[in-house]
């Protein structure tokens, strides 16, 4: 699976990266994006055309740690954000 990962989470994109999966920039193809949404403007990501055409996940790193953020990424379990 290919994750877009802001860059201020270095930690968590080591951990992911040891668990298996791919870290790759908004010029790749990628199935979700991990960034706290509290400091990240995702308004640039428009901008970046090379995510899946069946959607992609977005993860609000804020309080969760790599063993939250790999159960949604296996169940796609999350809340909605309205």
């Amino acid at each position: 699976m290919n994750l877009y990962i802001s860059d201020e989470l270095k930690s968590l994109k080591s951990q992911l990266e040891k668990r298996g999966y791919n870290i790759v920039t908004c010029n790749d193809q990628y199935d979700a994006i991990i960034c706290n949404l509290k400091e990240v403007d995702l308004s640039h990501l428009p901008s970046c055309k090379s995510y899946k055409s069946e959607g992609i996940v977005i993860i609000d790193s804020g309080s969760k740690n790599v063993d939250d953020i790999e159960n949604i990424l296996i169940n796609r379990v999350y809340s909605a954000i309205l």
